[in-house]
């Protein structure tokens, strides 16, 4: 297939395909919004865990 995109600057510079590679693109963008999805759910599965990390520390010292 199509190479891979791997952040919004990259994104928004894909070369315009012609007509019959419309597919592809719209291939690469559900790739892309796939990626930044599984992205952020890490994030913020990361920041949900920092913000409790704190709290178990503290009853682990008392």
């Amino acid at each position: 297939m199509g190479r891979k995109v791997k952040g919004w600057g990259e994104f928004c510079s894909l070369p315009h395909y012609p007509r019959q590679s419309v597919s592809i693109l719209k291939i690469e963008i559900v790739q892309f919004a796939s990626r930044t999805r599984q992205l952020f759910v890490r994030l913020l599965a990361l920041v949900k865990w920092a913000n409790n990390a704190g709290k178990v520390e503290k009853c682990a010292v008392s």
